[in-house]
Parts: structure tokens; C-alpha cells; sequence
């Protein structure tokens, strides 16, 4: 289970906390709230065969879906959901787009791993140059902008959802991975993905949840696949007509493309 002692500087703080787990029933959340710490630098993915609860988690770390109780406190600057559109205006230019972010988070610049000058070649490689408005970017184009740009600064805490994950793994995103890497070091990661490729490339450790958001195991990320390979029923998803939901009204884009090799749970 989750050490829930206080570490030494705790990244995230859950203090009774409980999210909504059924799409069609908002009085169905957590059995047993959380009330525990993540550890700064602790990489971690959430498994859950629920996707509802999975969009709903992510939602509620970036603060755009409220808790049903407690709350969670954010003891240091985290991320916006990686890949996400982060409230930029289609009219605006790549470059406006980047001073706006530049300003709201500064400090997270500043502390970057990845240089101005890298971030704006990686893009022209691309063929997305500065002048450019958000809302001319060709699919593919606009996929790779929020991604890299999401990368750029320096969070104690990167939040990626599944869809986003698998974005990341494509061969066009390679140079992405490179920089996710060099800004990974030393800070903490929380991720729904359920690509077994994700989990083992990029986290430490696996949080195994039920539907109902009850922490089932915890502990290093391969032993929590296999523990959920082998304990989570596989019906829980399946009964759904819809297991996928919309998130592109909050923080994500729509396009997506993914290595046809990697695996599924």
C-alpha cells in the first residue's frame, strides 16, 4: 500500500480526498478517501480498468474537475496535462502563445533543462515557425507543438494522461522523449497511461486502483503491471459502450497517432 508517512518534501498532499468514479452516477466516488503523500521525484502510474476514473484523476490533479471531499494541495508548480492546449487562443502566433506561457510560469523557464534555442529548432524541424498562427498548424503540427511546449518547463510534476502517453511514443515525437527525459530527472510524474511500454519506460512505481478508486497495490512498476494483469477483472472497461472521453473542451487536442507495436492492458 501507499507509505502514507510524510516525506521529507511531499510533492502532492491528498487530505481526504475523493473524486466522482461513475460517469452515469455523480454519488458514486472513493470508498476510502486518500489521505497520503507523493514524494518529490516519485514517477508513478495509476492502473485502474476504469477509464472514467482514469479521466476524472487527471482532471482533478490539474484542478479542472473539483473533488467530491478533501482536497489535494500542491506543494510545488505542477504541470498542466502534458500535451494539453493549456488555454491557447487558435488566433494566437507561436511565439505570442510562448511569452504568454513564459510569463505565467517564469520560474519554471528559468529551471528548464531544454533551452530556448533547442525548443525553437526542435519546432522549425517541424515546419512550425514563430509567425505562425496556433490555428494554422496542420493536425500532426499542433499535436507536436503542445506536446514539446508542455515540456519545456521545469514542474516538480509532470501530469500525462493515456491518450497523450501514446502520442509520445510515436517515432515523430523521438526528439520529445529526449527532452521529457532530461526534464524527468529528479522530479515526480503521475500518468494514466495504459501502454505497458509508457509505464515501464517512464515510471518507478505502479498504483493499482479499483473502479471505485480503492488503492489495491502499490509498489516498483513491473511488479504492479504484473499484479494487475492478474488480480483487475477484465470486464470492468469492457461493459462500457463508451471508454473514451472528451477531453478536448478542458485540455486536450483530438489528433492523436500511436506505434502500432506497443501493448495494451
Amino acid at each position: 500500500m501507499v507509505d502514507a508517512t510524510a516525506s521529507a518534501k511531499p510533492v502532492l498532499t491528498f487530505q481526504n480526498f475523493s473524486l466522482r468514479c461513475d460517469k452515469s452516477n455523480p454519488k458514486v466516488s472513493f470508498q476510502t478517501p486518500w489521505n497520503w503523500d507523493l514524494p518529490e521525484g516519485k514517477k508513478i502510474a495509476f492502473i485502474t480498468r476504469n477509464p472514467f476514473l482514469d479521466y476524472q484523476l487527471i482532471s482533478g490533479f490539474a484542478g479542472l474537475v473539483q473533488p467530491l471531499s478533501g482536497q489535494v494541495l500542491c506543494n510545488g508548480p505542477i504541470s498542466w496535462p502534458v500535451g494539453g492546449e493549456a488555454g491557447l487562443d487558435k488566433n494566437l502566433r507561436i511565439c505570442h502563445a510562448l511569452d504568454f506561457l513564459s510569463t505565467l510560469y517564469r520560474d519554471c523557464l528559468e529551471k528548464s533543462r531544454v533551452s530556448i534555442d533547442e525548443f525553437w529548432d526542435l519546432l522549425s524541424r517541424k515546419g512550425i515557425h514563430p509567425r505562425l498562427k496556433r490555428g494554422e498548424l496542420e493536425a500532426d503540427q499542433k499535436e507536436f507543438f503542445y506536446l514539446a511546449v508542455s515540456l519545456l518547463f521545469s514542474f516538480d510534476c509532470y501530469l500525462i494522461e493515456n491518450t497523450k502517453s501514446y502520442a509520445l511514443l510515436t517515432d515523430s515525437a523521438r526528439p520529445l522523449r529526449a527532452f521529457f527525459r532530461k526534464q524527468l530527472e529528479g522530479k515526480a510524474l503521475i500518468t494514466t497511461s495504459a501502454s505497458k511500454r509508457f509505464r515501464r519506460e517512464f515510471c518507478t512505481h505502479g498504483l493499482v486502483l479499483s473502479s471505485f478508486g480503492e488503492i489495491l497495490f502499490e509498489g516498483e512498476i513491473s511488479e504492479a503491471i504484473d499484479w494487475a494483469d492478474q488480480n483487475l477483472p477484465k470486464s470492468d472497461d469492457e461493459s462500457s459502450d463508451d471508454n473514451s472521453f472528451d477531453m478536448s473542451r478542458k485540455f486536450e487536442n483530438d489528433e492523436s497517432s500511436v506505434d502500432s507495436d506497443d501493448d495494451y492492458l
